[in-house]
């Protein structure tokens, strides 16, 4: 099927992607700002390419001899250029390689949807044959209550009583895979869901039977939110704009779910109880 170039490779659904590439007996490129990250891919079977999507010059060499490529971008305040400079770098390439962008489903009020669709459109325009999936919010972004959790078998999230059918990133991952092994339609845009649209309340109620003890979710304000996360060290813009996606998401705007990743791997997506289940070890001291 020729070589698939993985832009994002070792972040949360790169790191998954590349493997199971590699396990179905792809030829991969793993495009890599620090290639010591990359160490493990490397072993996998992968070869790591050295790059910064900031530097279009690194760009066209990244692409070469390349047929498929999965596009990743972090979500940070310099996304939009370095996606676009992705397809530029495309658009002047030999093969004129098929892309599977990850894109995102939430509010376009966050300037981090704001960044994706910027590119998503320049995507559209380009004339390059492309798909792309759009998850919801990620299953492991839960874990960062593991620690108030442990602490104080609380959830303390700013949804209020919001409902979303988010999804398990291994799901994202086999949906990728899937997109990238002839699964997707050209030009189709695929929203990745969970099996069910949930609140913050049926998540504690998930790790409550987990864990076998009272887990509770305490709806908090943005403002505490926000300040949670900068305390964690999350730079500010990528707070601001996950602080503008749970606004969304308390007013139910990603209320639904699909069955695209049903259509794309051949499976069910995973639940939040089996996500609980998989990573109990994390929420109990």
């Amino acid at each position: 099927m020729g070589k698939i170039l993985v832009i994002g490779a070792t972040g949360n659904t790169g790191s998954l992607l590349i493997p199971a590439l590699l396990e179905a007996g792809e030829e991969v490129r793993a495009f890599v700002r620090n290639e010591e990250k990359a160490e493990s891919l490397k072993k996998a079977g992968a070869e790591i390419y050295n790059g910064d999507l900031d530097e279009i010059d690194t760009l066209d060499n990244a692409l070469i001899n390349i047929d498929k490529v999965y596009l990743c971008i972090w979500n940070g305040p310099t996304a939009a250029v370095q996606g676009i400079n992705v397809i530029k770098a495309i658009k002047k390439s030999e093969k004129s390689p098929f892309v599977v962008r990850l894109s995102a489903f939430g509010s376009p009020q966050s300037r981090i949807i704001q960044q994706i669709n910027e590119v998503d459109i320049a995507l559209k325009e380009s004339q390059i044959s492309w798909c792309s999936i759009k998850p919801t919010f990620f299953m492991q972004n839960l874990l960062m209550a593991s620690q108030t959790i442990q602490k104080d078998q609380s959830i303390y999230w700013d949804w209020a009583a919001g409902k979303v059918g988010i999804i398990d990133i291994r799901d994202v991952a086999e949906s990728a895979l899937g997109a990238l092994t002839g699964r997707a339609e050209h030009g189709k845009e695929y929203i990745l869901t969970g099996p069910e649209s949930i609140s913050m309340h049926d998540v504690a109620n998930s790790f409550t039977k987990a864990i076998g003890e009272e887990i509770s979710y305490v709806a908090v304000p943005h403002s505490a939110a926000k300040e949670a996360m900068l305390s964690m060290g999350f730079p500010e813009f990528i707070v601001d704009g996950y602080i503008e996606l749970n606004q969304g998401f308390a007013q139910n705007f990603a209320n639904k779910t699909t069955h695209n990743v049903e259509l794309l791997t051949d499976h069910k997506p995973r639940s939040v109880d089996d996500f609980t289940r998989d990573f109990k070890s994390y929420f109990v001291s």
